[in-house]
């Protein structure tokens, strides 16, 4: 049989877990509760399930080559976790002795986020290209690059932090420590705060249907709703998505000023929005990079879906 690696894609809710050849060919997809909020320990004996039931459906792991894991957080090259703050007791697990000593295969593992943009890159919207930046936008915004085929980690596997790229002096305050991160203005989690604050400031005189809304229920804005006002031509949820993608624009700038990579691939959560994202960032990026690089970089939609992460931990054992 070919060659192939387990992927396992950590989670806050649900473990994933499939088997994975070179050229991207997957199977055996399967799926278990992460459990969390039973600590560090029992999600470490959850990956372990999920690696010995994707070995009993595969019948053997003689042509199994190794394991790659997406995880929340960071990984020392040893294979300790850390940062990973949404997993309590998660931050400081030791992932590949444990899977050696069961399964005498070797482990290596990466930010969920970052595993993401080496798949993209090798069997989704990066084919073709050799050097690849990828931003998720969900409820907050990651990070991959992609420089010669390969996933740039960076020191202590911290590269692609791309949504704590400033972009504005004295911005809003993040969670971070920091101020201006793009992630306060372009995650999810920033979008429905500016549809508040600008709903706020709408004078009487302007309301729109979205801003009445915004309003009544001001607990229940999402992104969703937000571009669904923006599809119907809403002046003030336009008006959001303007303040968005202005301000992603700017990272996306301070990026390919940075790296001079062929593409730039947008994915995660907020990206069902559709084509409106993309192509109001293309409006704004000439304010902020230079000319002979944006020309030569293209800006697209991620194309693998939710997948993206557990293919992408797979691929990291062909990688390495």
């Amino acid at each position: 049989m070919k060659e192939c690696a387990i992927g396992i894609d950590l989670g806050g809710t649900n473990l994933k877990g499939l088997i994975i050849e070179r050229d991207g060919s997957a199977r055996h997809l399967t799926k278990m509760l992460t459990e969390a909020e039973r600590g560090g320990a029992r999600v470490l004996e959850n990956i372990l399930t999920m690696i010995d039931t994707l070995v009993r459906k595969e019948g053997s792991n003689g042509h199994i080559i190794g394991i790659g894991i997406g995880t929340p957080g960071f990984v020392s090259e040893d294979g300790v976790v850390w940062g990973a703050e949404n997993l309590p007791g998660w931050a400081g697990t030791q992932l590949y002795e444990p899977i050696a000593g069961r399964f005498s295969l070797p482990a290596v593992a990466a930010n969920d986020v970052t595993v993401m943009a080496l798949a993209e890159a090798l069997f989704g919207a990066g084919r073709g290209v050799r050097n690849l930046v990828c931003y998720a936008l969900g409820t907050g915004i990651g990070g991959g690059i992609v420089i010669d085929h390969k996933l740039y980690k960076g020191t202590s596997g911290m590269a692609g932090e791309l949504g704590h790229v400033s972009v504005e002096t004295n911005g809003i305050l993040c969670n971070c420590g920091q101020r201006g991160c793009v992630e306060r203005y372009a995650s999810a989690t920033g979008i429905v705060f500016l549809a508040k604050e600008l709903a706020a400031a709408c004078p009487d005189a302007d309301i729109s249907p979205f801003v009445k809304e915004v309003r009544a229920n001001p607990d229940g804005v999402t992104s969703r709703m937000v571009y669904g006002y923006a599809a119907e031509g809403d002046p003030v949820a336009c008006a959001v998505n303007e303040r968005v993608c202005d301000m992603l624009a700017r990272a996306i700038g301070i990026t390919l000023n940075t790296l001079s990579p062929d593409r730039v691939v947008l994915g995660g959560g907020v990206l069902q929005a559709g084509q409106i994202i993309i192509d109001t960032v293309k409006k704004y990026l000439p304010e902020y990079c230079w000319p002979m690089i944006r020309e030569r970089c293209d800006i697209v939609a991620a194309a693998l879906g939710e997948e993206a992460g557990v293919m992408g931990a797979g691929a990291m054992v062909f990688d390495k």
